[in-house]
């Protein structure tokens, strides 16, 4: 079956670093994950951006802990796109 989100990036920590594995995150986002990481004492994990369209949510590994989820939510602002520019009436 095929996924209804694609990957706009994907970040993994190891030993507590962020390393970017593809993708073109917002870069303050990946200084907060860094950030939350250190507080929360996060060791592994992958955190991945899955969007179609205007929608866009994060998907977490199984052994990222759930402190560490809210927090990386809290400081998560979804991807912007552009509001639909066609349509009868723009056409003229």
């Amino acid at each position: 079956m095929l996924d209804r989100f694609r990957s706009v990036y994907r970040l993994e920590i190891l030993d507590g670093v962020v390393y970017l594995k593809h993708g073109n995150p917002p870069h303050g986002f990946v200084a907060a994950v860094s950030d939350v990481a250190r507080l929360h004492g996060i060791k592994r994990g992958q955190i991945e951006c899955l969007g179609r369209g205007r929608s866009a949510r994060l998907r977490f590994s199984k052994d990222f802990p759930e402190r560490g989820r809210q927090a990386i939510r809290n400081v998560w602002t979804p991807p912007t796109t552009p509001p639909p520019s066609g349509g009868r009436r723009v056409r003229g």
